[in-house]
């Protein structure tokens, strides 16, 4: 079992913030945001940690030597491609994998009671619900499609895990996405490959707590999780 932390993107929504300083360094609590992550998935004895850098990268090399276990895979185009192209760099450690996106804010160490035997999207319910991406389920819970709405159901996290059979479907059909014009479409993620494999592979859920987690997406964000936990 390994994590894989996608943290290549500019950050362009903080604006002048992230200009010098990369959204996944930002403190919390006196630690980089990134940093309690790694340390919560060591605790966790998820030691094998991988990195996918681009927008100044040379921010996390220090991460390499702090903790033994992390290991940094640079994109080179950061600003041209979206996230299919970091994912693909990361594609030859994707085998029972959790995915954690780094504006990702964990309050508590999710992952020490977490054993997943099966792909798993980690849900919360937001307070404050936009357009978010939702999960489907069928009887036997089942993830069986994603459906993007501001209602208050269950919402993707920023936290996955993919078990290896469906880690083997997603590589086999990866090659199918990597031309131009997906790549250069910033309205779409990683995310929208399972999510056109959602017939073929075995997803289920699981939901976290209420402000166990937050995702920072822009400064009005930051300065929310800042002073919910001060």
């Amino acid at each position: 079992m390994n994590a894989i932390i996608l943290a290549a993107g500019l950050g362009s929504r903080f604006e002048e913030w992230t200009k010098t300083k990369h959204k996944a360094l930002l403190p919390i609590n006196k630690v980089p945001n990134i940093e309690r992550t790694i340390q919560f998935l060591i605790e966790a004895k998820i030691n094998e940690i991988y990195i996918v850098t681009g927008h100044l990268a040379n921010q996390f090399e220090y991460l390499t030597k702090k903790f033994p276990g992390v290991k940094l895979i640079f994109n080179k185009m950061y600003k041209e491609y979206n996230s299919i192209y970091s994912f693909k760099l990361a594609l030859p450690y994707f085998e029972d994998s959790f995915i954690i996106d780094a504006d990702t804010v964990f309050l508590e160490n999710i992952f020490l009671n977490l054993k997943p035997i099966q792909s798993t999207y980690f849900t919360i319910i937001r307070i404050d619900q936009e357009n978010e991406w939702c999960p489907i389920l069928d009887n036997n819970q089942k993830v069986i499609d994603i459906k993007i709405t501001d209602e208050q159901l269950p919402s993707l996290s920023g936290v996955s895990f993919w078990e290896m059979q469906d880690c083997k479907i997603i590589k086999q059909n990866f090659s199918n996405y990597l031309q131009s014009k997906n790549l250069k479409k910033p309205s779409l993620y990683w995310d929208n490959i399972p999510l056109d494999l959602i017939e073929t592979l075995n997803i289920t859920i699981f939901q976290l707590k209420q402000n166990t987690l937050y995702e920072m997406d822009n400064q009005k964000d930051y300065l929310k999780i800042i002073k919910s936990i001060s």
